[in-house]
């Protein structure tokens, strides 16, 4: 409910209009009145007023100065304007200072209610927008911690972001890393009792070993931290802006001056030791080495993987600072097939543009990379014959269906007898996958269309509204039209109308019905509206429609 503020120095009119009219019918329970600019200022000051009806010429201030400082003081207050004078120059002023609108005295009643009765409802929506504004910030306050581990995740497994998208979403989720930054991982995996937990209490533990992480860094470095897909804790790890300046003329990106990664190591101790010692579990705890932000992520992490894999194993307890030895591996995985976004996601999104850059990518590191490795042609061949098997049977269908029997047959593995020979069998497969899917959606759109064409025959003269098509298909109105439109070129507001006037035509030639009873038969209540639209129709009315039927019948 809101308050309004009359202002006019001629006191008949301000009682007239506040004490006469149910302003309570259009939400308005409070009505202050003032006689002139100043007491209107004092009644501003001291109520949470919400609109004001002024008038223009009045002795001392005029409603133009009274609206310039409501303007300035009170931007929230949304104001009407009143004058016996008609001069535009006043209207120009009015709109100068944001005015909502403009009457004329002597001004009926109704006129008034309606012009403020849309200020109340522009308010409401106002109000509603900003609460819900309010709502989407609490709910975004309440997730960053979530969202900064997913982007950190999706970074971790090789999610590539341009420069401006990466530093937009760092922003948004006000993550203190730039690009460029010298960072490193620290990996914690909770172990022992800790990794028999059942979900509820593990996760209670994964957010008590964050907080003390946090505690124990929060004085020396900056961390930001996620759960990885594998369950382990990743900690990123940079230093403070003001952080300590470390000695040597030119420490290396690669490894800098020995007090940092004696301190991050001291620490990496000091969280085990808490770990141990507060939460009775045992973790281990791998440092990898020093790189650039965004571009050594997925490497160090790779490495920090490796090294626990290698150097750890079922062990516990244990501090790994990863050495440089890992970059002298001989052999690699395969990068892009196995970063995000994955293939059998792609497929099943319907996105077969991204698809086809995705196994271009693939295609591109096999070539470049790995051409005379037979082992890596057939993980990539079995990774995406995969993918392609489980999108097929996801929507309902054999593979073999979809593609043919010759390029779903495995025996013999003929389709990576050679590069070119799995280059064609790739491509070629999502080529039939997308024509077959398609087809699919052509035949559905065809089904759905019959149904409304269905529908509007059948319920012609009852409700053939968007809506009522909608609801009995269980689709979104603006889905429903859409589709209509896409698959017949015909608007679905035109095609009823159109089998109305086919249908009236048909009527309006048997000479005992009435054109009202034509009207109620195809569902108008109002013959004269049904007239109007027949005639914009044909170009004739419908009783010039039946006198050149007569015509024709005389011929």
């Amino acid at each position: 409910m809101f308050q309004l503020l009359i202002v006019d120095d001629e006191a008949s009119v301000v009682d007239s209009l506040a004490d006469t009219l149910p302003w309570r019918d259009i939400g308005i329970t409070a009505v202050f009145k003032a006689y002139s600019g100043g007491e209107a200022l004092e009644t501003l000051k001291t109520n949470a007023i919400d609109i004001m009806m002024t008038d223009i010429r009045m002795p001392g201030m005029s409603g133009i100065e009274l609206l310039a400082l409501v303007r300035r003081e009170w931007r929230r207050v949304k104001c009407i304007l009143l004058s016996g004078h008609a001069e535009f120059a006043y209207a120009r002023e009015a709109i100068r200072h944001d005015a909502h609108d403009y009457l004329l005295k002597p001004v009926g009643d109704d006129e008034v209610l309606a012009k403020v009765g849309q200020l109340v409802e522009k308010l409401r929506q106002e109000r509603d927008e900003s609460r819900a504004y309010e709502r989407v910030v609490q709910a975004f306050q309440e997730h960053l911690p979530k969202l900064r581990g997913d982007l950190l995740a999706d970074l971790l497994q090789g999610t590539k972001l341009s420069p401006d998208k990466l530093r937009h979403k760092l922003e948004s989720l006000k993550i203190a890393v730039a690009p460029g930054e010298r960072f490193a991982l620290l990996l914690c995996r909770l172990e022992d009792r800790l990794a028999e937990l059942d979900f509820y209490s593990l996760s209670l533990m994964e957010y008590a070993v964050v907080n003390m992480a946090e505690e124990l860094f929060e004085d020396e470095f900056r961390l930001w931290s996620c759960k990885d897909i594998h369950g382990y804790l990743v900690f990123l790890v940079t230093l403070p802006d003001d952080g300590p300046e470390r000695p040597g003329s030119s420490p290396s990106p690669e490894r800098p001056a020995e007090p940092t990664e004696s301190r991050l190591r001291s620490i990496a101790s000091q969280l085990q030791l808490g770990v141990n010692r507060y939460l009775k579990g045992s973790v281990s705890v791998l440092i990898s080495r020093w790189g650039s932000f965004p571009s050594d992520i997925q490497r160090l992490y790779e490495d920090i993987l490796l090294s626990l894999r290698k150097q750890v194993g079922q062990q516990s307890g244990l501090l790994v600072y990863v050495s440089t030895e890992l970059d002298r591996l001989p052999v690699h995985a395969l990068q892009r097939l196995n970063e995000p976004p994955m293939l059998v996601h792609l497929l099943e999104s319907g996105d077969f543009e991204r698809t086809r850059d995705k196994l271009t990518a693939v295609w591109e590191e096999l070539s470049s990379k790995w051409a005379d490795s037979r082992e890596h042609l057939t993980e990539a061949f079995f990774s995406i014959y995969a993918s392609f098997s489980s999108f097929a049977h996801k929507n309902g269908r054999q593979l073999t269906d979809m593609i043919g029997p010759l390029l779903s047959d495995v025996t013999g593995l003929a389709p990576i007898r050679s590069p070119e020979s799995f280059h064609q069998w790739m491509f070629q497969s999502l080529e039939l996958l997308q024509q077959c899917m398609e087809s699919e959606t052509r035949n559905d759109r065809e089904n759905a269309v019959r149904k409304i064409k269905q529908f509007v025959e059948k319920h012609l003269v009852d409700d053939v509204s968007l809506q009522a098509i909608a609801d009995s298909m269980y689709m979104h109105p603006v889905h429903v039209s859409r589709i209509f439109k896409l698959e017949t070129g015909e608007n679905l507001s035109d095609f009823v109308l159109r089998l109305k006037m086919e249908k009236a035509a048909a009527l309006l030639a048997d000479p005992s019905l009435k054109n009202y009873e034509v009207a109620l038969r195809l569902g108008y209540q109002n013959p004269n509206y049904f007239i109007k639209v027949f005639k914009k129709y044909y170009s004739v009315t419908p009783q010039e429609f039946r006198q050149k039927l007569e015509t024709v019948g005389d011929l």
